[in-house]
């Protein structure tokens, strides 16, 4: 599945999971999607990249479909003010799209997270500030091994 991450600066992401959880986890590489919306795509989605002569990708264009949808789900002021600014002038409508641009960079704001299960997955969010399903699987996980062997004494009631 397919989900689009809108960030708090303007930009987005598209990433593709098997979960929004898994796709927050994905997404931090490039950065703290956590508290950001991250909504599947389950409509149509195509993108164009141009190979360019130094051997890196740029990309082209989002295929119209594509582009609506983005639009529609991250960018409403964008939208509202493109669509209302279509009988403007060229100067008018610059300044129209630059004052919603400004407004979506500041209407997206990071919500706040839930913080890991444990104490240790708290000291380690804080060190690494990655998701906290990310740190509650860790710590989940290493738990896990070091009781695998562990047998108590007396009696289990």
């Amino acid at each position: 599945m397919l989900f689009l991450c809108r960030w708090p600066n303007g930009d987005f992401s598209v990433v593709k999971a098997s979960s929004k959880d898994e796709a927050i986890e994905l997404l931090d590489e490039i950065g703290h999607a956590e508290g950001s919306p991250v909504t599947p795509i389950n409509d149509n989605f195509m993108v164009h990249f141009v190979l360019t002569d130094d051997g890196h990708f740029e990309l082209q264009d989002l295929g119209e479909e594509t582009g609506e949808l983005i639009m529609k789900r991250a960018y409403p002021v964008l939208d509202e003010a493109r669509m209302g600014s279509l009988d403007k002038s060229d100067t008018e409508r610059t300044e129209i799209i630059r004052r919603a641009v400004a407004k979506e960079r500041e209407r997206v704001v990071e919500k706040r997270v839930k913080t890991p299960k444990t104490l240790l997955g708290q000291d380690l969010k804080g060190m690494m500030d990655a998701p906290t399903r990310k740190i509650d699987r860790i710590v989940d996980e290493e738990a896990a091994k070091s009781l695998k062997g562990f047998k108590g004494k007396g009696k289990a009631n």
